[in-house]
């Protein structure tokens, strides 16, 4: 009498884990805001005042932590004088040039990040100090600024921003000085990224013979069983439970090898990786679970008992991007059960 038992485990989400390389890529970008105009010291009276701010950038990644980014920032107007009594409402200074500087990112998971940024301003101050007066100058202040991003897409992301620039004078005929900073969203398009796929990670075949001696009465021949159990790994995509063309594969060789028994017994166990709420990796693990065992019933695995067991979180203790992927994982476990007369 031969029997087979054909155990499934699944621990998985990604046949690839894949890495978005940046390395030597062009990105384009615009933000809108509110500028706020502080520490004004004009001889018109201006005070402090809010206003839209715009600004365009293009960019240079050198790799996934700097960059090199121009561009075109402008920072509005104050015009606010009521304060200083019956005025004609004509004073106004208007600030907007080019930026040049370094941007830093420090990547917090697969989707977040944070900024930091620092430069040079090269601005033009137009300061209408009456209806008959008008002066201008072209000058240079630094500025430094922060914000924290999400990755829409590969290539498409969205950032807070915030950004100060100090010392923006009037310096020809000296009538202001002043600060200004810009609180806004960002929008950013990077041009060449690609993914770079890790391949997929299977564990070793494991073959085990077990022999157990089945003592009979004296004349009766004598039996043992042999067991050969081969593993398998399956790995699914970041939250995800859809089967890619990796994992439908390595499910063909195990219905393949399933057809081969008379009966057998499928298992399957899925696990998720530790990012995200415990309740919603338990709901990923099932539907993984779900997965494995409709694909294997829809192709012909006939199986005499077929359970599912869904482990979420429970064992996953990786804390790097690569470990967490091999969590993602689906092992197969295929065992064969024979008896075998002793010669």
């Amino acid at each position: 009498m031969k029997k087979s038992l054909l155990a499934i485990a699944l621990l998985g989400n990604s046949a690839y884990a894949n890495t978005i390389d940046v390395d030597n890529t062009w990105y384009l970008g615009a933000g809108v805001g509110q500028s706020s105009y502080e520490s004004v010291n004009a001889i018109s009276h201006l005070g402090t005042d809010r206003d839209l701010a715009w600004n365009a950038t293009v960019g240079f990644q050198f790799n996934e932590y700097f960059a090199l980014e121009a561009g075109w920032q402008d920072l509005g107007a104050t015009d606010d004088t009521h304060q200083w009594g019956n005025l004609d409402g004509s004073q106004s200074i208007d600030v907007d040039g080019f930026t040049l500087g370094l941007v830093g990112t420090l990547p917090l998971s697969e989707k977040w990040f944070l900024t930091g940024e620092g430069g040079a301003y090269q601005y033009h101050l137009a300061h209408q100090i009456n209806a008959n007066k008008y002066v201008s100058t072209i000058d240079t202040a630094p500025y430094f600024g922060a914000g924290i991003g999400y990755k829409i897409t590969d290539a498409l992301e969205v950032s807070a921003k915030y950004r100060r620039f100090t010392n923006i004078d009037e310096t020809t005929w000296n009538t202001a000085n002043m600060d200004v900073q810009t609180v806004g969203i960002q929008m950013v398009y990077r041009f060449g990224v690609k993914a770079t796929p890790k391949p997929v990670v299977s564990l070793p075949v494991v073959t085990e013979t077990v022999e157990e001696v089945i003592e009979e009465p004296i004349q009766q021949p004598v039996y043992e069983t042999k067991i050969e159990e081969n593993s398998y790994v399956v790995l699914f995509d970041f939250d995800s439970s859809s089967l890619n063309d990796a994992a439908k594969a390595k499910l063909n060789e195990v219905i393949q090898l399933s057809k081969q028994h008379d009966s057998n017994a499928i298992v399957l166990i899925g696990q998720s990786d530790n990012q995200g709420s415990s309740a919603y990796n338990q709901k990923l693990s099932e539907q993984r679970t779900k997965q494995v065992g409709d694909y294997l019933t829809t192709n012909g695995v006939n199986a005499q008992s077929l359970e599912g067991q869904a482990m979420g979180e429970q064992d996953s203790k990786a804390n790097s991007k690569s470990d967490r992927a091999l969590e993602r994982r689906v092992v197969i476990k295929l065992t064969s059960e024979t008896q075998v007369m002793v010669p």
